[in-house]
């Protein structure tokens, strides 16, 4: 190559060199100046200190947050910010960003310029120099204090309402029991008035005693709903074992063995899995479900069809009849606490589909129902196929 051409290559290379760099300084003034625009404006005090503790950038929402301008702060021990008995705190995290630990999210209390404590969390990041050497540490302290008031209050308030709810169960438990006696006692007095009486006393006199029996009768009914629904209530976790649900549903029909006969229910049980739960508890959901298919049955015969089907990582459970079925309306509202649809037309307490909603959602379940008035009404429920 010839030697002016050569030079003039020369030249044009390190011209190329010098563009260049111009370039990467441009470019680096502009990313300083983009990253120092991101720290002004953000809403956490972003705060800059070297590995005594000294503070050497603070931005603007540190300011904010803390009181001190950045004059003041500049130069000061990073422990202007501590309140009583949190120094030797502050010289701990010190000590994990000399031995490259980052601290994330630690949620302590600093002091402002006034003296009014805060509620921080702190991210803690070491600072390191072109050669790797960690020279400082960068703190970005979010104000939580609002936050954390409100958990407190929201915790406060949970564990009044946890209180109250537990003194409630505990005061239907009790009161339910305890009215038990004398209601007998009435019931017990009423019926020998009548067999003592019955012959002195008129036919209004002696229809009287009789709703007095029915009533306290009835009443006893329900304050034996309510004991059972109080119990499910009061139990925080039911007893997790395994239990074949056809056997829960053969003690059921066994419990209701002259409702089934008297009615001439025809029963159609399929193949029913084992799941993880309480013997006791299943077996009530079941005689509630199946009672009901046989008390509000239409003129004909009971048919109740009772199966279950995987479905995800659930079993769904159906118990179905050929009853009068349910308005679309009333479909969720059937699972309400003293929920009577047909009033005195049938009896009951109103208790029996709350019960079964409790104790369905006691396993990790959930159940409605579908039907309508003349078809039938098919009860659902799920029950996990495995319970952690």
């Amino acid at each position: 190559m010839p030697p002016v051409l050569a030079s003039i290559l020369d030249v044009f290379w390190v011209m190329s060199l010098v563009g260049l760099f111009s370039q990467v300084l441009e470019s680096d003034v502009e990313t300083r100046r983009l990253l120092a625009s991101i720290v002004e404006s953000s809403d956490d005090a972003i705060i800059g200190k070297d590995l005594n503790g000294v503070i050497t950038t603070w931005n603007k929402a540190a300011e904010r947050i803390f009181g001190y301008s950045a004059e003041e702060a500049i130069g000061q021990p990073i422990t202007i910010l501590a309140p009583p008995g949190r120094s030797d705190e502050m010289l701990g995290i010190l000590d994990q960003i000399r031995q490259g630990r980052r601290v994330d999210h630690y949620e302590t209390i600093r002091r402002t310029k006034d003296g009014q404590l805060l509620q921080v969390s702190l991210t803690v990041s070491p600072i390191l120099d072109a050669h790797g050497k960690i020279i400082g540490a960068s703190k970005i302290a979010r104000d939580i204090t609002e936050r954390k008031l409100a958990e407190d209050a929201l915790a406060e308030q949970a564990e009044r309402l946890a209180r109250s709810n537990a003194d409630l169960q505990q005061f239907a438990y009790v009161t339910a029991h305890d009215l038990q006696e004398p209601l007998r006692g009435i019931s017990a007095m009423s019926e020998l008035l009548l067999r003592r009486y019955g012959g002195q006393l008129d036919q209004g006199a002696q229809e009287l005693i009789a709703h007095v029996v029915a009533s306290t009768d009835r009443m006893r009914d329900l304050i034996g709903d309510l004991l059972k629904y109080s119990k499910t209530l009061n139990e925080t976790d039911i007893p997790r074992t395994t239990i074949a649900t056809k056997a829960a549903v053969q003690w059921a029909v066994n419990n209701l063995r002259l409702a089934i006969e008297e009615s001439g229910a025809v029963l159609d049980i399929g193949d029913l899995p084992e799941v993880q739960g309480d013997m006791v508890n299943l077996v009530l959901l079941f005689q509630n479900l199946i009672g009901n298919a046989i008390k509000y049955r239409d003129s004909g015969r009971p048919r109740i069809g009772i199966s279950a089907a995987a479905e995800n990582h659930d079993w769904v459970f159906s118990v179905e009849d050929n009853g009068i079925g349910i308005d679309p309306a009333y479909h969720k509202t059937v699972f309400g606490l003293f929920k009577r649809l047909h009033g005195a037309r049938y009896p009951g307490t109103g208790i029996g589909l709350a019960l079964c909603r409790r104790i369905v959602e006691k396993h990790g379940g959930s159940i409605w129902v579908e039907s309508e008035p003349g078809k039938g009404a098919t009860f659902k429920f799920t029950l996990p196929r495995e319970m952690s």
